[in-house]
């Protein structure tokens, strides 16, 4: 099906539709208010839009191979145009590359605030200035073309935001400028010489060396890696182009998505801001990284997160942070906004940042051990170890505590069976971890500790009458976070204990392949499934040996995946369109996970 793609250029992100129009844009970074809106609201809340002035023309879209550009092509009986749109890696800009034999329409209507503030234009030769009012920053926006007159004798509207172009070859740069008046006008002026200078080069080649420079940059992080032998390889590699799309380029964080208040469910309040470097999607995405054979990608989430550390308090004093390692105070409602068809609340940041998560040290640590296990890199175990050590005494201190589990229920604390797994994971690796440094009575310490977590899982979350784990401590119900027991090595996948968890999820939460992550929470039913736990799903029936079953589980979610072969949170199960924020890291690790799992499984000797 179609929908918005993703652009990035690893420190913000955009959303294209497949009219041509930007929809979703924060400036300059991921967790920036946005200059673009619309998807959130109307056109009067931001957009850009860049579309053939024709009745008959039908868009396509793809993307150039191997990277995160993005390709629209519109065709008609009068002609076809084509528009490459990307993000400039290493400035605040977006450029959109026209090659048309049709005359063009660009509407460019920037909204700071999240679409609240109109922005005050100003002509200048060649485009023009958009400042915020109310703010020390603005949009420098130009067009370049083969023959400066050509640009010169534009059709233009300016307080409507509006350029005619005729057929020709075009550069649109719009250049995002937070600092004063001044600063400006000299980006106009530097645009300005720039492009005069790219004149001959518009001209000369399909794309031009700006683009060819931003292409060179996504295929050198794809070339670096070890080859793909397994199945669906355009698949695993789009999904490892989101994962370097949500990466923040400075200093390796990485985002759960690149939107806000995309809902889970239409029409209701499930919806929230994602923009944020989770420890526990982030530490996910790090092991899939790790997996995919790039060690040094892996390695700066973990040098990212273990530079976020308290060491006075809480290790990570929250669950999550803006990207540059600063916490996140509170969350808000952005009132003006009426929503993805009408979903409201839109939200900027996050209440769950108050919450107690007790999964996400553990998360972290598997994936420090797990780059250890692999890599044998002594030297960053002995860097970061006191940091280490007291991310695993901690644990050792709390995991007695309730929490919000990792589906971060509001008002709903309790001994989450998942929460208490990954205090155990914490203590059982950080032991391996210690053991590795030489650290016996540390190691010994920390597995004892690990023992007793074990036995009150075995007593506490074992419900005898199901034959099940349950979701929380002496419950009723499972949840498809009980999948991973097996993947953190709690259990075998063929104990009976957890077969017979197994068979409770395949019985209330699967559907065909669908997984769901739980039956309801505090807003009432789960309405659609969570793609992710279709991935865990199949990499524990890949450990049952259970391989045409994983394979069906893969091949269903991959049929509903989008034109540009891009996954949501969640999937409306009859139709398969997105929900949730988009395009959604976890969806997207997840199936390079279950991938790599498939592969080795294929390719490991029989015994």
């Amino acid at each position: 099906m179609q929908f918005y793609g993703f652009i990035s250029n690893s420190h913000t992100a955009g959303l294209v539709s497949p009219d041509g129009s930007v929809d979703w844009l924060a400036f300059p970074r991921f967790d920036s208010p946005a200059v673009f809106a619309k998807i959130l609201g109307t056109v009067e809340n931001g957009y850009f839009r860049v579309y053939p002035d024709v009745d008959d023309a039908e868009s396509s879209q793809e993307y150039i191979e191997d990277t995160n550009i993005l390709k629209t092509t519109w065709r008609s009986a009068k002609g076809s145009a084509t528009v490459y749109d990307y993000l400039t890696v290493g400035r605040p800009e977006l450029r959109r590359l026209i090659r048309s034999d049709l005359p063009m329409i660009v509407e460019l209507r920037p909204r700071f605030r999240y679409g609240l503030v109109q922005a005050a234009p100003t002509s200048v030769r060649a485009g023009a200035i958009f400042r915020n009012p109310l703010e020390r920053e603005g949009l420098v926006f130009a067009i370049n073309a083969l023959h400066r007159e050509v640009v010169d004798e534009l059709e233009v509207h300016l307080n409507q935001g509006t350029w005619h172009l005729p057929p020709g070859h075009y550069e649109l740069i719009a250049q995002y400028v937070a600092d004063d008046e001044d600063r400006l006008i000299e980006a106009a002026d530097a645009i300005a010489e720039q492009m005069a200078d790219l004149v001959e080069d518009i001209e000369s080649e399909p794309v031009n060396f700006a683009l060819r420079q931003n292409v060179a940059f996504w295929r050198h992080s794809m070339t670096h890696l070890p080859p793909y032998h397994g199945p669906y390889r355009n698949a695993y590699r789009r999904s490892l182009l989101v994962l370097y799309g949500l990466t923040y380029q400075t200093n390796g964080a990485i985002i759960a998505a690149p939107t806000t208040s995309l809902p889970e469910t239409i029409g209701e309040t499930r919806q929230w801001d994602y923009r944020y470097a989770w420890v526990r999607d982030g530490s996910y995405a790090a092991e899939a990284l790790l997996m995919a054979g790039d060690h040094v990608g892996s390695r700066r989430f973990l040098d990212f997160m273990l530079n976020c550390i308290d060491l006075q308090g809480k290790p990570f004093d929250a669950p999550f942070f803006h990207v540059d390692g600063t916490l996140i105070r509170g969350e808000h409602s952005l009132e003006w906004l009426s929503g993805y068809k009408n979903s409201v609340p839109c939200r900027e940041g996050n209440a769950a940042t108050r919450q107690l998560q007790l999964d996400i040290e553990g998360d972290f640590l598997w994936t420090v051990w797990r780059y250890y296990d692999l890599t044998h890199d002594t030297e960053f175990l002995n860097f970061y170890w006191h940091r280490i050590r007291l991310l695993v005494h901690w644990v050792e201190r709390n995991h007695h505590n309730k929490d919000a589990s990792l589906w971060e229920f509001r008002e709903q604390d309790d001994y989450y069976t998942h929460s208490q797994l990954m205090c155990w994971v914490a203590l059982a690796y950080g032991s391996k971890m210690a053991e590795a440094l030489g650290e016996q009575v540390q190691a010994e310490h920390w597995k004892k500790t690990a023992d007793k977590i074990r036995q009150r899982i075995d007593s506490d979350a074992y419900n005898n009458e199901l034959g099940s784990y349950t979701q929380a401590f002496h419950g009723q119900a499972v949840d498809a976070a009980l999948l991973v027991m097996p993947l953190y090595g709690y259990c075998a996948p063929d104990d009976p204990r957890f077969l017979g968890t197994l068979k409770q999820i395949e019985n209330q939460l699967v559907s065909e392949h669908w997984v769901y992550r739980y039956a309801s929470d505090m807003l009432g039913s789960a309405t659609h499934p969570f793609v992710l736990a279709t991935f865990w799903l199949a990499r524990v029936y890949v450990r049952l040996g259970r391989m045409a079953d994983s394979r069906r589980l893969v091949k269903g979610i991959l049929q509903y995946r989008t034109e540009l072969g891009l996954l949501g949170e969640h999937a409306d199960q009859s139709t398969g369109e997105p929900h949730g924020n988009f395009p959604q890291g976890f969806s997207h690790l997840g199936l390079i996970m279950t991938l790599v799992e498939i592969t080795q499984h294929q390719s490991a000797p029989v015994q």
